[in-house]
């Protein structure tokens, strides 16, 4: 009996030795240096979604994730600031999914506006830049040129933490001699053409482009400063210029034979039973108007009601403001690839930068979703759970995401072992 039970305890103990033991996760900055990180953008860095820049939205905008996440490997240990709006209203516009009814008096869930007061935006008008220097220097509209333009009479937010009129937000983030920077900027710089279907603003130039993110380069990744610089999505991964379809139009037989006997001096515009293309505003086509095409984009900011109750896609064309065109999505994608290029070739030049290919990215887990921790994501709109209300900005889960793009990058450039962040611990669309 002895000898059995030594043998069970000889067993046990060899058994105990041959366990494949898992080893602990250490934290490390490789070859970069995180004790004063900064973030240099525009809304994408500030946190803002929703339509709005709101302090819960703050909380979980990339910056704060990535900074947890050096917290929690000890790799920082300073407070991370960011200049945080005092309530949940920002400056207004902030959507949330309540029900609403249409023209035709069907009730639907869907994005509305939040109830906000004069009182919550003025409370947002407090220049608070005692409290800094602030981390997270991302302003929302800001284009490349912003970044050395002071904006503090022309930009809400930027006017909340500069420290006085001639600050920028490359002098801000100079004063406070940063060991590492994370950079995601340029969006802008095409993005205001797009969501004004191209009727408004304009296309940096590619050249300027270029000269200005050297300019960056010059004057924040000097010395022994390492950081990131992600690069620009395709406006195409965003729902905001992907969820009407261009061939949503239902029509039944009754409507198509109106139609077609409107259109009959047009022959160019021609309805059938089903699903059709809309119809939208062109100087260049008879009548000023023709059908979209496949290739084409229609925005979120259409209307819905005046599809419904309104005529416009059939017997009025789409506003062209509505419309991205062929020609349109050309000079977009043209200038993507070209500040991409522009991006690539100032990383690949410095050693101290790492590449964060956001483009590559968000183009696969549009053509194909992601899972993580469990959950499904997509760039569907609402129920993607990447996206916020907007169609444009992330949700708090979509965030952390891009924050783990971030931190791959970061641990293969610099050798580092930054913790990645539990995407589930964050927000998505939150249905009431």
């Amino acid at each position: 009996m002895i000898q059995k039970l030594l043998y069970i305890a000889l067993m046990a103990t060899l058994l105990w030795s041959c366990e494949a033991k898992i080893d602990e996760f250490k934290a490390s900055s490789g070859t970069a240096n995180f004790e004063t990180v900064v973030f240099i953008g525009n809304s994408l860095t500030a946190g803002y979604r929703d339509g709005a820049l709101y302090e819960s939205g703050q909380r979980e905008s990339f910056p704060a994730i990535i900074a947890q996440q050096l917290a929690l490997g000890g790799l920082n240990t300073k407070e991370f600031k960011q200049p945080y709006m005092q309530n949940e209203a920002g400056f207004g516009g902030r959507r949330v999914l309540g029900p609403s009814t249409d023209c035709l008096g069907n009730t639907s869930l869907g994005p509305v506006l939040m109830p906000y007061t004069t009182a919550d935006s003025i409370a947002n008008t407090v220049n608070i830049s005692a409290e800094g220097p602030f981390n997270n220097l991302g302003v929302p509209g800001a284009k490349l040129q912003h970044l050395f333009t002071p904006l503090f009479q022309a930009n809400p937010h930027f006017a909340r933490f500069a420290s006085n009129a001639t600050s920028t937000i490359i002098s801000l983030a100079q004063e406070q001699e940063p060991t590492f920077a994370v950079v995601w900027i340029g969006n802008n710089d095409v993005l205001g053409y797009a969501l004004a279907g191209g009727a408004a603003d304009a296309i940096t130039p590619t050249e300027t482009f270029r000269s200005m993110f050297n300019a960056l380069e010059d004057s924040i990744f000097t010395g022994d400063t390492k950081g990131a610089i992600c690069n620009i999505p395709s406006i195409t991964a965003t729902p905001f210029f992907t969820t009407i379809k261009p061939n949503s139009l239902v029509l039944a037989e009754a409507q198509v034979a109106g139609l077609n006997a409107a259109y009959e001096a047009l022959s160019h515009i021609n309805f059938e039973v089903g699903n059709n293309f809309f119809v939208i505003e062109d100087a260049t086509s008879p009548g000023g108007r023709r059908q979209i095409t496949e290739n084409e984009l229609l925005l979120l900011s259409l209307p819905q009601d005046s599809l419904k109750c309104g005529g416009w896609g059939t017997a009025k064309p789409i506003p062209a403001n509505f419309v991205l065109d062929e020609t349109e999505i050309a000079n977009i994608e043209s200038a993507i690839t070209s500040y991409n290029a522009s991006i690539a070739a100032l990383a690949s030049g410095n050693n101290n930068i790492a590449l964060v290919d956001m483009n590559s990215f968000f183009n696969n887990v549009h053509a194909n979703g992601i899972r993580i921790n469990g959950q499904s994501f997509s760039t569907a709109f609402v129920n993607g759970q990447l996206f916020s209300l907007d169609g444009i900005h992330l949700t708090g889960r979509g965030y952390a995401i891009a924050a783990n793009q971030i931190i791959k990058a970061i641990n293969n450039k610099f050798n580092a072992n930054v913790p990645e962040a539990t995407v589930t611990n964050y927000t998505g669309v939150v249905f009431p």
